[in-house]
């Protein structure tokens, strides 16, 4: 059995919520528009559009954020958000 020791914890790329919290944080720290992702249909795009403007998953669920699915000229799907503000308390 060989031992791996690192320094940091290494990155789980099996799980999105990390991605989701990184994605969340770029898009409080900018004015402009931050690029979630490519989808294989139209469906799936405004899918994870709409989990994302309805804060579905933890990483966008205390604040508001404006997502789009767009098609690009080249056929590529494509889902882009924005931070709206802070969601009004329920």
């Amino acid at each position: 059995m060989k031992v791996r020791v690192s320094p940091t914890l290494p990155e789980d790329h099996g799980r999105k919520t990390s991605a989701h919290y990184r994605l969340a944080a770029a898009m409080r720290n900018t004015d402009g528009w931050v690029h979630i992702g490519d989808y294989r249909t139209r469906k799936s795009a405004s899918s994870i559009a709409s989990s994302v403007r309805n804060g579905c998953w933890p990483a966008y669920a205390n604040r508001r954020y404006e997502a789009e699915a767009i098609t690009t000229e080249d056929g590529v799907h494509q889902v882009w958000g924005r931070y709206a503000g802070e969601r009004a308390a329920r």
